[in-house]
């Protein structure tokens, strides 16, 4: 019988890229991958072309519509069509003036309702994946005013799952730890996996894709994985556990 392993190191990783982190609530489903170059075991994937196909998350991008709240501002205007970059939520971010003034200051809270920043009247905003511009037409905007920035997400914006380790996988060198072009894959849409960060992170924190390292982050500017929080702290580098659907 051949040796599988002979040398081991001081302190063996608490877990492999992709690996159910316990018996925790979880569930996983089968799907086929279209991506020429496979997804490795602890890539995310989003919804493919074909019925039941699932591609590896490379980019995101996105549309977006500023518009007047509820009341309007009586004095300004934002943006029509902010730019949207990797990190931006689909769905509507709310904008509400909290200072008066030619140089007022608004609140922008993302469509979960999570605090993003302050936007500055007259001054360029960048946050949330969100870049846009308020502007004062002549009437100061008044405290309690409110606009809308509704984001429609295009380019990977179905998030299916995390590709899961499993051994009834082609042996092939080529292909190494992930799912090949074509093959049924075990993806979990829900539960506790082990992931390899590629930044500082935190317990609790949100989850983001970079594609470029194939490891997940703690930066906004990156992919973000919805229903996903950080459930260990870690380096980069690190082996760390995500929880996906359950926190």
């Amino acid at each position: 019988m051949a040796t599988y392993q002979t040398t081991y190191a001081n302190a063996p990783a608490k877990g492999l890229p992709g690996q159910l982190a316990n018996t925790e609530l979880a569930n996983v489903i089968s799907r086929t991958v279209e991506s020429s170059a496979g997804i490795e075991f602890g890539q995310p994937a989003f919804r493919g072309s074909g019925d039941h196909g699932v591609i590896v998350g490379a980019t995101q991008a996105g549309t977006a519509v500023g518009a007047a709240g509820t009341p309007a501002p009586a004095g300004a205007t934002i943006t029509a069509a902010p730019a949207v970059a990797a990190g931006a939520k689909a769905g509507v971010y709310t904008v509400l003036c909290v200072s008066a003034g030619a140089t007022g200051k608004w609140r922008v809270e993302d469509p979960d309702g999570v605090y993003v920043g302050i936007a500055t009247t007259g001054t360029e905003f960048v946050g949330g994946g969100l870049t846009f511009t308020i502007t004062d037409s002549g009437t100061d905007p008044a405290v309690g005013e409110s606009f809308t920035i509704t984001v429609t997400l295009t380019a990977n914006a179905a998030f299916v799952g995390i590709a899961v380790l499993h051994p009834a996988v082609p042996p092939a060198a080529s292909t190494p730890d992930k799912y090949p072009q074509y093959f049924t894959g075990a993806f979990a849409t829900k539960g506790q996996l082990y992931v390899t960060a590629g930044d500082s992170v935190v317990d609790g924190g949100d989850v983001y894709w970079n594609p470029a390292t194939k490891r997940y982050t703690s930066t906004v500017t990156h992919v973000r994985i919805p229903g996903a929080k950080f459930d260990t702290s870690g380096g980069n580098g690190d082996i760390v556990e995500v929880s996906l659907g359950n926190r």
